[in-house]
């Protein structure tokens, strides 16, 4: 079976224009997207840090915690179209998330309804829509994971050089917009190499492992050389000092306020954060536990003064949540039952989407919503998987044994016990 039509993405993609130019316009965004892309506190970083990069600026504290990637990719969007610009490359990344998600669950299930529907959640979401009208990073980071779920679906036991570059690549500029995915990138290294070892092609396939990783590479060197540290970012840092620990201090009763709580924790150490966890262990537990809740129910913080929409915001984070904890019994039998190493990478970038937000808090739905083009083909594979085992147990169940017809008088009853003990 081939890739999905073209008319069928055609007629989604219009659709998908359709319902951002309605919501844009039922919202305001669209009049007001001058105003709102640098609107945010972190937007304005990111300008900054692009600045410095084209050499509008002499330094940028910025840099200190923001990877290069995204305000590389800001600075050329505003430099060649203004505010707008930026406006536009959000719309754009949005379209390729929608359509490489599609084309992915596509081939995971063959199924143009169930690309179609992952399509549609997709371009109805309206916390999605609402931040491409900001600077901020969400909407690139979904398009790259949904290029890399992609890759994923055409991956074979032994990768060629260019299975290679469509699984390893996307991760690797995910690393360099949202530095969380680096426990991504190191699963995948370590396959990847394991692939290599067992391929026919090693020389060119180690060319394109190493090329993959450029991107954190300069990554790594303008950390060292511009703030003097050899790491990704700091920004993993930054959220535990100035989010996680100063709520957990106030939780038991340490600090009366998160203010004074961030001062306590400003200089705080790794190693004296880790014991100070491990103290107050089940606290943490429940801090944690419950931020990562609030960020999946948490409605946007980009819109006001349309309750409508917002009402509509908070009914599609409660029901994502619902099905979420419903499908996790499904997702576990198809991961035991199938054995499927892809169902399994996805899974596990969910996990790593929805706990890097427990160290993060009143950012609304932002963090939680970037795991949408990995969980919702992840559901419709797995609701794949699962199905197939649910068939495989009906044939067990109503196939007669083949020894059944040399007996006299087969017991109807007896038929399905006998096969299954046999297999």
């Amino acid at each position: 079976m081939g890739p999905l039509k073209r008319s069928t993405l055609l007629i989604l993609n219009l659709i998908a224009v359709l319902s951002y130019l309605f919501v844009g316009w039922a919202a305001g965004s669209i009049e007001h997207v001058d105003a709102s892309v640098f609107s945010s506190q972190d937007s304005r970083e990111y300008r900054e840090y692009a600045d410095w990069i084209f050499g509008a600026r002499p330094s940028s504290a910025a840099s200190n915690w923001r990877p290069f990637l995204y305000p590389l990719l800001l600075g050329l969007a505003e430099r060649l179209g203004g505010v707008r610009g930026v406006w536009l490359l959000n719309v754009a990344v949005w379209f390729t998330a929608l359509n490489f998600c599609a084309a992915a669950t596509y081939r995971f299930v063959k199924s143009e309804w169930a690309a179609a529907l992952v399509f549609l959640v997709l371009a109805t979401n309206l916390s999605l829509m609402m931040l491409t009208y900001q600077g901020l990073t969400e909407p690139t980071v979904i398009a790259l994971l949904a290029i890399w779920v992609y890759g994923l679906s055409r991956l074979t036991p032994r990768p060629t050089p260019g299975q290679i570059a469509w699984l390893l690549l996307p991760v690797t500029l995910a690393v360099v917009v949202k530095p969380e995915f680096e426990f991504l990138l190191g699963l995948l290294a370590v396959i990847v190499v394991v692939g290599i070892v067992r391929s026919d092609a090693r020389g060119l396939a180690t060319g394109v492992f190493a090329a993959c990783l450029i991107p954190v590479g300069i990554q790594l060197w303008v950390m060292a050389h511009f703030n003097g540290y050899f790491g990704l970012s700091n920004v993993g840092t930054r959220a535990l000092r100035e989010y996680y620990l100063p709520r957990l201090d106030v939780a038991i009763g340490q600090s009366t306020d998160l203010e004074a709580a961030r001062l306590r924790m400003a200089d705080i150490s790794y190693s004296d954060a880790a014991r100070y966890v491990a103290n107050h262990f089940g606290d943490a537990v429940l801090v944690f536990a419950s931020t990562v809740r609030d960020n999946l129910l948490a409605g946007t913080n980009f819109l006001t003064g349309h309750p409508h929409i917002e009402f509509a915001i908070l009914v599609t984070q409660l029901t994502f949540f619902v099905v979420l904890v419903v499908m996790i019994p499904i997702v576990c039998v198809a991961l035991w039952r199938a054995r499927d190493g892809r169902l399994a990478l996805m899974c596990y970038a969910v996990l790593i989407v929805f706990l890097s937000s427990g160290l993060d808090y009143n950012q609304g739905d932002r963090y939680a919503v970037v795991g949408l083009p990995l969980w919702l083909p992840a559901l419709v594979l797995a609701v794949k998987e699962f199905g197939r085992f649910e068939l495989r147990r009906e044939l067990v169940t109503d196939t007669p044994h083949p020894d059944a017809a040399s007996r006299s008088a087969p017991a109807p009853a007896a038929r399905g016990p006998q096969w299954r003990a046999r297999r």
